[in-house]
């Protein structure tokens, strides 16, 4: 043990002996467990090895070994590739051919493809040729039989065409677009190798399969347009399991919509007892009304084009109790995965009119796409109507509630609430206002309520619980038939400043809007059989004004009102769209 000092142990006799140790020294050796552990641990360490001591202080520096500096960039790894070049120098496309790799990919990232000649013609010719200069080559193929680029996906071209023709089947489809679904992992390290080894702007793994798939399917000679974009069937392959999955783009089509039929609502409405699930009340149906515009135009079609359900998109809508006349109301009706796209328009308008039974009217059908969807519904059109309203008294505390200050909405919070009082509870009531019993009144107050109705507060107690009782508020007088007349022609040009009615406050923000009255015409009045007052009239507004609280009021929400202007009250009888001025 060269180097290692240890004067103090062995001088006094502690120190174990080499030559074999005794009975006592060994109870020693127990009895100071510490020491021996000590210094075995240093043994144990190395430290005996060492070719110099521990303890010398002769305070000479270590010799400082100073380490080569080496570039990332110059660094060669022993492994033989970093030698290698990439194609299509011959030492690349020789060792593509070394690795494995098939024809295909041979010609996609050899960087020797002519024009009009495939991925897989431009593989076997390089194959050729290396294997013409090293003959060794021959038998690459054989030994690394799984393409490190693309793992043999090429191979699998053919049978992914007939599957993409088998799910297509009968379907109707003039523009295809194929997809490929790969994971990541695996176009990753597609990407390191053809980075690598390949030629500069060599196609990457997935678009060439596309194309390769392609390729196969104009062979089979369906007829079918491969696009890039807005496709009637993306067919998604997925390389993992071999599947095709088809994405079938909806059918649009466009046209215009006469509603003859009062209580037809535009879209199917699910029944609000069971949420479209089907009761009793509905008939099983899960539909509040049984008949929609959107029904009786698109069940017809299903059959027609072999679809499972349609969507329809409007130009606005109107109220169920509201008819569409004029020209009709522009649409679009949506028919989802159809299986017939190309149907003569006039057997479309046979189907739909001799099926509605003269409920709605179609016209103007044709094909459409999903572009006018969004026409359709952003394009504010200007409306026609006709309007039929009753005129009758008016108490001066009901014309004061139609000509108050109109209240500003601080914030549209509780819409939430409102709309799930509307569908999931019916609203509660107003109690009614409890009736005072004017026999257990006091002279005074009996007073105090006849100066409070404006009547004589003279006689006695009785006197007075019988005038009170027998009173009714006075009306205003009706108004002039010309002075509604002039009302209802002057008008034209007002701007409206209409609150969100209550009756779609649960679907629409509280808010103020204004809109114009862009012309009046045809007012008239008439006196019905009970000497009621009868006015008509048609305007035309502005989109999104509401006509019905035009004139009526909306208990003060629409300002002005022809019920404030002429101080009566209006109750709308019927309402028509006359026209809508679009397209």
């Amino acid at each position: 043990m060269r180097g290692w000092l240890v004067p103090d142990l062995f001088q006094h006799g502690v120190g174990p002996s080499w030559n074999g140790d005794s009975m006592s020294e060994k109870d020693e050796l127990k009895d100071n467990p510490g020491e021996d552990e000590d210094w075995m641990s240093y043994a144990n360490a190395g430290f005996g090895s060492t070719d110099y001591s521990l303890w010398d202080d002769s305070g000479e520096e270590a010799e400082m070994v100073v380490e080569p500096e080496w570039e990332d960039e110059d660094l060669q790894l022993d492994t033989g590739e970093e030698e290698i070049p990439a194609a299509p120098k011959p030492a690349g496309l020789k060792h593509l051919v070394r690795i494995g790799s098939c024809n295909h990919c041979l010609g996609r990232v050899g960087g020797k493809k002519r024009f009009g000649q495939s991925n897989y013609e431009s593989g076997v010719e390089i194959r050729a040729q290396v294997v013409e200069t090293d003959s060794t080559m021959a038998a690459a193929r054989e030994t690394n039989s799984l393409c490190p680029f693309c793992e043999n996906l090429f191979d699998e071209a053919p049978l992914l065409a007939e599957l993409i023709k088998e799910e297509i089947g009968e379907r109707e489809c003039s523009r295809l677009q194929l997809g490929a679904r790969i994971p990541k992992d695996q176009t990753e390290a597609e990407d390191h190798l053809r980075k690598r080894f390949g030629a500069g702007g060599s196609a990457p793994l997935k678009s060439s399969l596309v194309e390769e798939v392609a390729r196969h399917l104009n062979d089979l000679g369906d007829g079918q347009n491969l696009v890039i974009d807005k496709p009637e069937i993306l067919a998604l392959i997925d390389v993992l399991t071999l599947t095709v999955d088809l994405d079938i783009r909806s059918h649009y089509l466009y046209g215009r919509y006469r509603k003859l039929e009062r209580g037809i609502p535009q879209t199917k409405w699910p029944c609000r007892a069971c949420k479209g699930r089907g009761c009793e009340k509905c008939d099983n149906t899960g539909l509040q009304y049984k008949s929609s515009v959107q029904g009786l135009i698109g069940d017809p079609l299903l059959e027609m084009f072999g679809s499972d359900e349609h969507a329809f998109h409007g130009m606005g809508r109107e109220d169920i109790d509201v008819r569409c006349m004029g020209r009709g109301r522009p649409f679009v009706i949506e028919m989802k995965k159809p299986v017939k796209r190309n149907i003569d328009p006039e057997a479309i308008l046979q189907a739909i009119n001799s099926s509605a039974k003269g409920r709605i009217e179609v016209s103007d059908i044709r094909t459409s796409n999903r572009s006018e969807v969004v026409r359709i519904k952003d394009t504010p059109a200007e409306k026609s109507y006709t309007i039929r309203y009753k005129i009758e008294a008016i108490t001066e505390s009901e014309l004061d509630v139609l000509t108050q200050v109109m209240e500003i909405p601080a914030n549209n919070q509780d819409r939430n609430r409102r709309r799930k009082n509307q569908y999931r509870r019916k609203k509660p009531e107003p109690e009614p206002e409890a009736e005072v019993d004017l026999s257990t009144l006091n002279k005074a107050e009996l007073v105090e309520l006849c100066i409070e109705k404006g009547l004589a507060k003279s006689g006695t107690k009785d006197t007075l619980i019988e005038r009170i009782s027998s009173f009714k508020e006075a009306t205003l007088p009706l108004p002039e038939t010309e002075y509604v007349m002039e009302i209802m022609t002057n008008l034209q040009g007002c701007t409206l400043a209409q609150r969100t009615p209550e009756r779609v406050a649960h679907r629409r923000a509280d808010k103020i809007r204004k809109r114009k009255v862009l012309e009046t015409s045809n007012p008239s009045i008439q006196i019905d059989e009970d000497g009621k007052m009868i006015a008509e009239f048609s305007l035309r507004c502005e989109s999104g004004t509401y006509v019905k609280e035009t004139v009526h009021g909306d208990s003060g929400r629409t300002q002005p009102s022809i019920a404030s202007l002429i101080k009566a009250k209006c109750t709308v009888e019927w309402l028509d769209v006359a026209d809508i001025h679009a397209d």
